[in-house]
């Protein structure tokens, strides 16, 4: 057996395993939405909010951190 003939039923064997797995993830995808969870998102959270000034001041830091590296190299 060649190397290539070896590759090639490597390459079915994995496209076979991944759509097995595509398969089942579909599955849980489709109960998690049948029982009415959210798909890819944290449930239960609120998202945290900025101010303009905490923003800026975040933002001033960073740029100052990153000449100072830069200085170094």
């Amino acid at each position: 057996m060649n190397i290539l003939r070896a590759l090639q039923l490597e390459e079915k064997k994995s496209l076979k395993l991944i759509d097995e797995a595509q398969d089942k993830l579909n599955g849980v995808r489709e109960a998690m939405r049948v029982l009415g969870g959210k798909i890819g998102k944290a449930t239960g959270r609120k998202r945290r909010k900025m101010s303009a000034a905490t923003k800026a001041k975040m933002s001033k830091a960073a740029k100052a951190r990153w000449a100072k590296a830069e200085k170094k190299a």
